[in-house]
This record gives C-alpha cells, sequence and structure tokens, in this order.
C-alpha cells in the first residue's frame, strides 16, 4: 500500500499590520509568492535553531570528552553567521 502525502498544506494566519506589509515588501523585491516568503522565514529560523542548538553541544562537557566526537565544531560554528 502506498501512502500519498500532500505536496502543500494550506493554513490560514493573521497577521500584525506592519508585519503583513514586510511580507509584501519581501515578496516585490525578492520576486516570491506569499507562500515562499514564509518557507524562507521559517527554513532560516530553523537554520538558526540548529546553530544554537549545535553551539550548546560543543560546550557540553560530555560532548567534549569524547575523543571520536571531537570535529572542531566549536571554533566551525564560530566562523558561520547564521545567527
Amino acid at each position: 500500500m502506498m501512502l500519498r502525502v500532500k505536496a502543500h498544506v494550506r493554513y490560514t494566519i493573521s497577521l500584525d499590520p506592519i508585519l503583513a506589509q514586510y511580507v509584501e515588501e519581501m515578496r516585490t523585491r525578492l520576486g516570491l509568492t506569499r507562500s515562499e516568503v514564509f518557507a524562507l522565514a521559517l527554513k532560516r529560523l530553523r537554520e538558526v535553531e540548529l546553530a544554537q542548538g549545535y553551539r550548546a553541544l560543543a560546550k557540553d562537557a560530555d560532548f567534549l570528552q569524547d575523543p571520536l566526537l571531537d570535529s572542531g565544531l566549536e571554533e566551525t560554528l564560530a566562523e558561520t553567521s547564521w545567527s
């Protein structure tokens, strides 16, 4: 049996007028649909959260004591501009 997966999920949201105006400005400036603007913003938020989690992991004492896991994660994250 094959499961069917929807390509997209539809949401109805309410925004502060200032945020709604910003969405329209970004849509026009970047040549995107509203859905693409929201997807881009959520992807960016996800990247920031992942980077914060990796930074926390890089400072974890148990993680740092395992020589197999010492990958220079903290130094790599310090060089990025994700946050």
